[in-house]
């Protein structure tokens, strides 16, 4: 897979920052990509989101810290979650071209499982899309004509 348009560098303090505001460790895989990357645009970037209306779905660009672009940025995109889908225990990892987000849900005080939130549904829908951060970016692949 190739990243490009990578965030600014970030410390592992910054990822802890980010634990203690979500409550919730994040996996190892997620912790080394935003370490490494800090979020940007993959190549490929195609996902299948079973059951979800409009699948497969793109994976427009994966969130960070800090980054220029609020829309990218994973505070702004918590805040956006918070609002849209009350009531989820969940981090907002990456979004598609319609809008929607791919989240780590949290459970028992660990953000590991891929889903879907389909915000354009009423009372935000999710769909189960991955068991781990690493199978969600094993899962893209090139969009087939």
């Amino acid at each position: 897979m190739l990243i490009e348009n990578c965030g600014p560098k970030i410390e592992f303090r910054d990822i802890a920052a980010l634990e203690l505001e979500l409550s919730a460790g994040l996996p190892d895989s997620y912790r080394e990509f935003l370490l490494r990357y800090n979020g940007g645009t993959p190549t490929p970037d195609t996902v299948d989101v079973p059951g979800a209306p409009g699948t497969p779905t793109d994976v427009q660009v994966l969130f960070g810290i800090g980054r220029s672009v609020e829309s990218s940025d994973l505070e702004w995109n918590l805040s956006l979650v918070a609002e849209r889908c009350i009531g989820f225990r969940v981090l907002p990892i990456a979004c598609d071209s319609g809008g929607n987000l791919f989240c780590l849900k949290v459970e028992r005080g660990v953000a590991a499982e891929v889903i879907y939130c389909d915000l354009h549904a009423p009372d935000c829908v999710s769909y189960r899309v991955a068991p781990s951060f690493e199978q969600f970016i094993s899962k893209l692949r090139p969009l087939e004509h």
